[in-house]
């Protein structure tokens, strides 16, 4: 009514009791309209509320006593009014219920790039970048909310590990590069840590009884590895849903490295939440040229610790110049019963790996069969299958009877190693090969060098969408370079000359 008398007092001409007959329909019904949206505009803090608050993703959400609508939230509520019946909004959510339906809008979703990454291997270089910004500004904001607080960084964290590892020399030079100096010097990713899949391992030199042979790069313990976690800051395990206190982790390398998957597994192996665990498509060099933040100042010479919320509290003495000090560490805490971890998982033997003497079964099984009982692919039915992701060193130095061929670099991206093929290039080598891998009765052995490259043939897998368990899914850690010794009796099949 109050709307009707002011539009009468200043539009005299057009106000309802106005004699012309042109314009009063259309004033009429602008009216009606304007009343009708002020109403159910001041009606929104009177409506009942379905409070379908987010867990906590960066930061807590902003805890209020009465649900304040967002902008967005206006326009659901008022409109589609003959459909909805009830429309209840808060900060958080907007929730449309009808007769026959209820659809629950979380607004978080839409402008928090950790729920958008959330289950998701494989992120772009501006999906990094999306996240990375965003997790810059919400440690920004934290700091201010706790200015007088200890507490400086928010529960959940976004983490870059430089996972970086060369196993051949440089094209150019001709000499082995050093990853871990290359970190120190910069440049990095925002707030990295830089991970050594030789150090963070059961090396010989640390666990002479489970790697008597002095094997490289062996899966660590899981006590180790956890070690190794809470000293880089790094809170984790198995959550469940959008726990708050598992860091989200996006693996990374410079250009001229290859094997970021098997960082991936490490972290998945043993136990950290796998959709929590992230592959960054591209090179650090790929993220510079896309416009994204680096640290490029050199670590050397400075004190460990100036890179705020990258060391865990109390382990700074283990760090070298940023680079983590593993046997260190080991010496001084592994034995230490006192020093309980803080890093989550009950794994104590990395998941989905096997030894020799399964691998040695499945060779046994295949050469016992005969050619008689072996399908037109050279493959025994319903036995396990093993998939060899080596180079050239198939052919150059032999392989296991019945070992399928699928080079590792046919994986990835002929222009950008650190790029995986398209699922259908990926589903297409394999079916070349004869191997279903959506069949989880199939069982699958996978076996490489030494352990790294064959990471890429199972994170194919998990990309193509196959059921994973430890018993028809398995990497055979010694691989070639155990099976392959010349001390080893196992059935090898040489090139012949």
């Amino acid at each position: 009514i109050g709307v009707t008398k002011i539009a009468t007092r200043r539009y005299p001409r057009h106000s309802l009791e106005s004699t012309s007959s042109t314009p009063s329909w259309a004033v009429a019904c602008f009216l009606i309209t304007l009343s009708f949206v002020t109403k159910r505009c001041l009606a929104l803090t009177a409506a009942p509320v379905t409070y379908n608050a987010k867990p906590q993703a960066v930061l807590s959400p902003m805890s209020v006593s009465r649900p304040v609508p967002s902008f967005r939230g206006v326009l659901a509520y008022i409109s589609h009014p003959f459909l909805v019946h009830h429309r209840y909004i808060t900060r958080d959510s907007i929730t449309l219920h009808s007769s026959s339906s209820s659809i629950s809008i979380d607004v978080d979703d839409i402008s928090n790039p950790f729920s958008k990454i959330h289950g998701k291997t494989l992120l772009s270089i501006q999906e990094c970048i999306s996240v990375s910004n965003f997790y810059r500004d919400s440690l920004q904001k934290h700091a201010n909310d706790n200015e007088n607080s200890q507490n400086k960084i928010p529960p959940q964290k976004l983490v870059f590990v430089d996972g970086s590892w060369y196993h051949r020399p440089d094209p150019i030079t001709n000499l082995f590069r050093n990853p871990s100096l290359e970190f120190q010097t910069g440049p990095r990713l925002p707030n990295a840590r830089y991970l050594d899949m030789d150090a963070i391992a059961s090396s010989q030199e640390l666990f002479p009884e489970r790697n008597p042979k002095g094997l490289m790069h062996m899966m660590p313990t899981g006590r180790l590895f956890r070690l190794a976690m809470d000293a880089f800051g790094i809170s984790g395990g198995a959550g469940s849903g959008m726990d708050d206190q598992v860091d989200h982790v996006i693996i990374y390398a410079k250009r001229g490295a290859l094997f970021t998957p098997r960082i991936w597994f490490l972290f998945v192996s043993m136990g950290h939440d796998p959709d929590r665990v992230h592959l960054m498509q591209g090179s650090l060099e790929d993220w510079i040229e896309e416009g994204g933040e680096v640290e490029d100042f050199s670590l050397l010479g400075s004190e460990d610790g100036e890179r705020e919320g990258t060391v865990g509290y109390g382990f700074e003495r283990f760090f070298d110049q940023g680079i983590l000090n593993v046997t260190r560490l080991f010496h001084e805490y592994y034995h230490t019963e006192e020093v309980q971890t803080r890093y989550r998982s009950s794994v104590e033997e990395a998941l989905n790996i096997c030894g020799k003497q399964d691998v040695l079964n499945a060779v046994n099984a295949f050469l016992e069969q005969g050619e008689s009982k072996r399908n037109g692919d050279g493959l025994v039915d319903d036995n396990t299958i093993i998939i060899d992701t080596r180079g050239s060193g198939y052919k150059r130095k032999g392989h296991m009877p019945s070992a399928i061929h699928l080079p590792y670099s046919q994986l990835a991206s002929a222009d950008n190693p650190l790029v995986l093929r398209p699922k259908e290039e990926l589903r297409k080598l394999f079916i070349e090969r004869g191997i279903d891998v959506m069949n989880p009765k199939q069982k699958i052995i996978l076996s490489c060098g030494s352990g790294v490259s064959v990471c890429h043939g199972y994170l194919a897998m998990k990309i193509l969408g196959r059921e994973m368990t430890e018993e028809n899914t398995r990497i055979y850690d010694g691989s070639w370079m155990e099976w392959g010794r010349d001390d080893e009796d196992n059935p090898k099949i040489f090139p012949t000359i």
